[in-house]
């Protein structure tokens, strides 16, 4: 074997290794890329976003129910957690008379923006009055989403809190 052919040698085994290399570098990158795309869960799906999106007339007015209604309701959370991480979560309903709500039925879906992969779908029961209370997973700071579903209204009803928690 002469001097040309070696080189030539040396040369095809450069170029396929630096082909190789280069193509392993893309997977790589292309790892790490899928791994950040579907390992954090700040970037999850808001639970029910695709239904809500396909019904977006009704979705509009159960949200805008309330209002159209003269309802007030104010919803309330206690700043901070309990022991094992609860916080204590408190709606108050009451019609365009003042008069207190009581036969309601409140469900709500809690869950952190940095986190809405995980979320908690809660019960609130009635305890006296116009005044709704249950307890939720609520350990972190952070701002936190609680999505309110209200029947016995007549009508569904949906309402939509964002909250900064501190503590």
């Amino acid at each position: 074997m002469n001097d040309q052919q070696r080189a030539e040698r040396k040369a095809k085994r450069f170029y396929i290794s630096l082909v190789l290399l280069l193509f392993a570098i893309q997977f790589t990158i292309g790892g790490i890329a899928l791994k950040l795309a579907i390992g954090d869960p700040a970037l999850a799906v808001v639970p029910d976003y695709h239904q809500a999106a396909l019904n977006w007339d009704e979705t509009q007015r159960a949200s805008k129910a309330p209002e159209r209604l003269g309802w007030q309701v104010q919803v309330a959370v206690s700043e901070y957690p309990d022991a094992t991480g609860r916080r204590a979560i408190s709606v108050e309903a009451k019609d365009e008379k003042n008069t207190e709500l009581e036969k309601l039925s409140i469900a709500a879906t809690v869950y952190r923006h940095a986190d809405a992969g995980s979320h908690e779908s809660i019960e609130l029961p009635h305890t006296e009055g116009g005044r709704y209370l249950t307890m939720a997973e609520m350990p972190q700071s952070g701002v936190w989403q609680i999505e309110f579903s209200i029947e016995g209204a007549g009508e569904p009803m949906t309402l939509s809190r964002t909250l900064d928690l501190e503590h």
